[in-house]
């Protein structure tokens, strides 16, 4: 096989999945070292991360109307879409080594863009995950609509774990 092909075979073999909670009960990570967990304890939708070689469950995060759990290609990050409700939705990533401590995409995305009006002038604001490029680099959407972009706006970005979000070329 050639080198590209090579290449090309093996990106589409890591592809993974998204995983819609409510609907599903699990998303296991790529490796089979993890899963997230959804459960809805009292009417609140939930997620947790299950270690599934110790069996030892923690908490992730409580969710709006739905989410939607991205794992990168390794195991070692999860992308989630959290729709909160009818007008916004929110990403955050989390590394099973440290759980607790998820990055906010749109604390990423302020940093490196700290006026975006997309964001500020319109009522609906979804924030979603798209895709992992590779084990690192998350694709993201920014799209929505409202009084500055009635026709709706639809922006792609990258955000590469512990660095910083840049324009994305395309889809």
């Amino acid at each position: 096989m050639l080198p590209g092909l090579l290449a090309l075979a093996l990106a589409a073999a890591a592809a993974v999945d998204p995983v819609a909670f409510p609907g599903s009960t699990e998303a296991k990570d790529p490796t089979g070292r993890y899963a997230v967990i959804g459960s809805a304890p009292g009417g609140t939708h939930a997620l947790s991360l299950k270690d599934l070689k110790t069996g030892i469950a923690q908490p992730l995060l409580s969710y709006g109307r739905s989410a939607m759990v991205l794992w990168a290609p390794d195991g070692n990050a999860i992308a989630v879409t959290d729709r909160v409700n009818r007008e916004s939705s929110s990403v955050k990533v989390f590394v099973p080594a440290r759980p607790g401590a998820p990055v906010e995409i749109g604390a990423e995305l302020d940093r490196s863009f700290p006026s975006m009006p997309e964001r500020t002038g319109n009522r609906h604001v979804h924030l979603e995950a798209v895709r992992w490029l590779d084990a690192k680099t998350l694709r993201f959407r920014l799209r929505g609509y409202g009084d500055r972009d009635p026709g709706g706006f639809d922006l792609l970005f990258d955000y590469t774990l512990g660095g910083s979000v840049r324009r994305a070329r395309s889809v």
